[in-house]
């Protein structure tokens, strides 16, 4: 398990923060929109890094992963009730053709 800072501070050298992490965390950061790098090479931390920030970096990337699972798991439930449904109607729309094509036939017979 890869250890992240405890805590960022606003306006902290981008530099200083490379001595303390890695390259590929600061990226992490800069991918998921936690923090933002000025011209002057000071980081600031968005919103969504303040919160990262005060929950812990590592809890933060296991909640958004946890969300991530949740996310996928509620879309693969939709897709199955989605398709039982269109079941459903299909069988309606059938039974009504039938329906109207019974009615049909009897009244020719009449």
């Amino acid at each position: 398990m890869k250890q992240y800072p405890n805590t960022l501070q606003d306006g902290t050298k981008a530099t200083d923060l490379r001595q303390s992490t890695s390259i590929d965390f600061i990226n992490k950061l800069r991918d998921k929109r936690l923090i933002y790098i000025n011209d002057r090479g000071q980081v600031y931390l968005t919103n969504k890094g303040k919160l990262a920030n005060r929950l812990g970096f590592q809890r933060y990337f296991n909640m958004e992963k946890e969300q991530q699972e949740l996310f996928e798991q509620e879309l693969e439930t939709i897709q199955v009730e989605n398709r039982g449904l269109l079941m459903i109607f299909s069988g309606m729309i059938i039974s009504l053709l039938l329906i109207i094509a019974f009615w049909m036939l009897e009244l020719q017979t009449l």
